[in-house]
């Protein structure tokens, strides 16, 4: 490309999912740590959550960026969502997931409703905040179930986060200080619904 050739426009579109091609992990579940059991569940609340998230954007929005970059980051996450529900059986998830599946919805929409600085300046802090997260799981994992299939499945997840991140920063690199402050709260809530998801 010449040099004085302008950069490409950022794409709402998600590049494709890590998780491609692998299998979900085949655990015994009953030799498992309670910890890794306890993390296990966070994860998969914390998928539904991603999925209702991006569902909650289409009612509220016409953006078309937004409702582009919502579809194709959706079918990513749906595919971290498949293989935490083919790792844990519904006795094992967390209870409440119509509630999760509603607080998705609500991160989703409100910040879609409010405008695109607002909706990537969330999706940039939550899957940054999530790439953290999936880090920590799996240096933990590392320790206490230090299974190959579950560490790949991990570390795909957390690429993907970590690329939605960038994403979503790059449409918006400079969110008004509102938008940020939401970014924050819906760090803060995330962090809290992990807490819950891990024992409820």
């Amino acid at each position: 490309m010449d040099a004085l050739s302008p950069s490409p426009a950022p794409s709402p579109e998600a590049p494709p999912s890590a998780t491609i091609g692998l299998a979900p992990p085949q655990l015994d579940l009953s030799a498992l740590p309670p910890r890794i059991l306890r993390e296990l569940r966070a994860s998969h609340v914390g998928e539904t959550v991603a999925v209702a998230l991006y569902d909650g954007v289409a009612g509220a929005t016409t953006d078309p960026e937004i409702l582009r970059f919502a579809a194709s980051h959706r079918r990513v996450e749906r595919r971290h969502l498949r293989l935490f529900e083919a790792v844990l059986p519904p006795e094992k998830r967390s209870a409440p997931l119509a509630f999760w599946r509603w607080s998705g919805r609500v991160m989703g929409g409100l910040p879609a409703w409010l405008g695109p600085p607002y909706f990537y300046a969330v999706v940039a802090g939550v899957e940054a905040w999530v790439d953290g997260h999936y880090a920590r799981q799996i240096a933990l994992a590392r320790r206490l179930a230090p299974d190959p299939d579950l560490l790949n499945v991990l570390e795909a997840c957390r690429l993907d986060e970590r690329l939605h991140a960038r994403d979503a920063a790059r449409l918006d690199p400079t969110p008004p200080w509102t938008a940020r402050a939401l970014a924050r709260l819906a760090v803060f809530l995330s962090r809290v619904g992990v807490r819950a998801a891990r024992w409820v």
